[in-house]
Parts: structure tokens; sequence; C-alpha cells
């Protein structure tokens, strides 16, 4: 075999090889490289978990700094609580839903949590507050309320979804009087983040689940017209947009417009929610090279390229060096 031919079959190899771990594992392998490289350097590409010296959720981000994230440590209390079995983690929801009580800021009608940190992306000055975080806060804290019988905590979780309403705390959008958008970031002009506005959406309607307040519903429905009217607009090729100030989805968060649909078809049943559903999970089910070409993001082909290049550079030194040793062996002679 010829050192050509050597290196047609190591690069067919290579590809094949890297594109069926990159098929069915790349969200996974992605998230490892995130969390070790972000271990060994201090500094993730994004972000990753981290705690303070009392176990309280913190995200280490790509300047290096680490700071409380109300997301986060809300989610976490909602973890907690799902799976309360034992003492211990009945005590870590109390930990984090009494952070939560802890570091709002309270009103007569809102009770906010902000964020201390600049985000410069979405043109975020500190301290600011996102839709989503509200909305989960707002379900720890009605977990708690139920789980204490406490109506104190409960007004507080009340004045949590106040927030949501436009007219409460500029993180609702009224794109018209029936239509909603609830910003992850909160801007005069909405940046239409998709997987904020369907996390809110699902949190207010596990919210009015629970508690049965009507303001908690009339957002949903209001939340879900302006979802059924913005959703096209964020259809790529049948890949989806992260937002539409011109950032498309990595494949993490394109599989995360998948699940909420999915969710929130199970809700509210929409022609329109099923048929973005079923043409971005069948987007996602191509073939990754083909995926790239659709959808090209400098960041995800520098990903792939870099095992794929070093694979063929090892397989080709590999066949190599098999053909040498079969040329220099006397039988073969």
């Amino acid at each position: 075999m010829s050192r050509r031919a050597i290196a047609i079959a190591s690069c067919l190899i290579s590809l094949l090889f890297i594109s069926a771990i990159w098929q069915f594992a790349e969200t996974d392998i992605h998230a490892f490289i995130e969390r070790t490289w972000g271990k060994i350097s201090g500094r993730p590409f994004n972000q990753i978990d981290t705690v303070d010296d009392n176990g309280i959720p913190m995200q280490l981000y790509r300047n290096g700094q680490s700071h409380y994230n109300p997301l986060f440590i809300a989610n976490d209390a909602k973890r907690e609580y799902y799976r309360s079995r034992n003492l211990g983690q009945v005590q870590r929801f109390i930990q984090l839903t009494d952070w939560l009580l802890a570091n709002g800021s309270e009103t007569d009608s809102t009770f906010l949590l902000s964020y201390d940190f600049d985000l410069p992306q979405y043109e975020q000055s500190k301290p600011w507050s996102s839709a989503l975080a509200q909305s989960v806060v707002m379900n720890a804290l009605a977990h708690r309320a139920s789980f204490e019988r406490n109506l104190e905590i409960y007004a507080k979780a009340i004045k949590t979804l106040n927030t949501l309403d436009p007219d409460r705390a500029n993180l609702g959008y009224a794109i018209n009087d029936s239509s909603y958008w609830y910003m992850e970031y909160p801007a005069s002009e909405p940046y239409w983040v998709l997987n904020g506005m369907m996390g809110v959406l699902l949190e207010l309607y596990y919210y009015h689940d629970l508690t049965e307040d009507p303001l908690a519903q009339e957002l949903f429905e209001k939340g879900f017209n302006a979802l059924e009217m913005k959703l096209p607009e964020f259809d790529f090729h049948g890949y989806s947009r992260y937002d539409l100030n011109g950032t498309m989805a990595g494949r993490m968060y394109h599989q995360k417009h998948i699940r909420q649909l999915a969710k929130l078809q199970e809700l509210r049943p929409s022609a329109k929610l099923e048929y973005y559903q079923k043409r971005w999970t069948k987007a996602d089910s191509y073939p990754v090279l083909w995926q790239i070409l659709l959808n090209p993001r400098p960041k995800r082909i520098i990903a792939f390229l870099l095992p794929f290049l070093l694979l063929w550079g090892f397989s080709f030194l590999l066949l190599a060096g098999k053909r040498r040793k079969a040329q220099s062996d006397p039988v073969h002679s």
C-alpha cells in the first residue's frame, strides 16, 4: 500500500470513528472537557459548578471569577425538595431556600433575586434580575412554604410571581395585550432567548398546578401565545437559534429546546410546537458532518477537527509503521 493510500485510508477511518462518537456523545464530551479544563486552568470555556465554604452553589466563569447564580441555587433547592427522603436532604433544601430568602430584595409587591456581576454580551450591569431565575425561585419558595405551612414565605413566592408581570419589574415584555415574552436578560427590546422563555412557561405551569394562582395561569396563557407567535423565527434550516439577536444554539441548547417543546406539548398540545419539535429532532439526527455543513459554528468545527486530526495522524503513523515492518520482513522480501 502506497503512502497516499495509507493517508486516504487512515483519514476515512478516523473521520468515520470521530463522526460516530460525535453523533451520540457530542454534548457529553463537551461537558467533560469544560469541567476538566475548568478544574485544571481555573478558567472554563463558559462556566462550571463550584460551591462556597458553606456548600452553597456558585458558578466559576470564564474570567476566573466565582459568583452566586440564583437560578442554579433555586434549581438545586427544587431538586432537593423532590428527592427529599432523609433528614440530610431536607436540611439541604432548607439551607438553599434560606439563602434565597436572605438574599432577595423585597417591596410591597415584589421579591427579586439579583445577580452581582456584569454580563456584557447581553448588556447587563449589576445588579440585574432574570425572569428565568425568578420563575425557578418562585417555585422553590412555594415548596418551602408548603413544606412548613409558612404564609410569610408563601407571600414572598407570590411577590416573586408578580415580578413576571410586565408592569412590575421589567422582566416581561408585552408584545400585545394577549402575548407576553419573559426575558432571561431584560432589555427595553427583548433579546428573545428561547430556552429562558420556555423555562419560564414550564415554571408558571407548575406553580399554577401547585397553588392555583390565577395570575400564574394568566401569565402562562399570554406567554404561550407569544411563544407560538415567535417560534418560527427561531428556525434555521431545521436548527434552532439561541436568541433572535444573531446567536445560534449549540447542540446542547438545541437538544434542550427539543426537550422543552416536548414538555410543553404534554401540558398544552399545539400543532406549531409539535411541528418544530419534530423538525428540530429530525435535524439533530442527521449525520454530524451534515449538521456542521448546514449549521457551521466555528467552535463546533474546531472541537470536531482537533480529535479528528490527532486520530488521523496517529492512525497514519500506525499503518505506515506496519507497512515498513512488512517490507523489511524476510518472508515478505
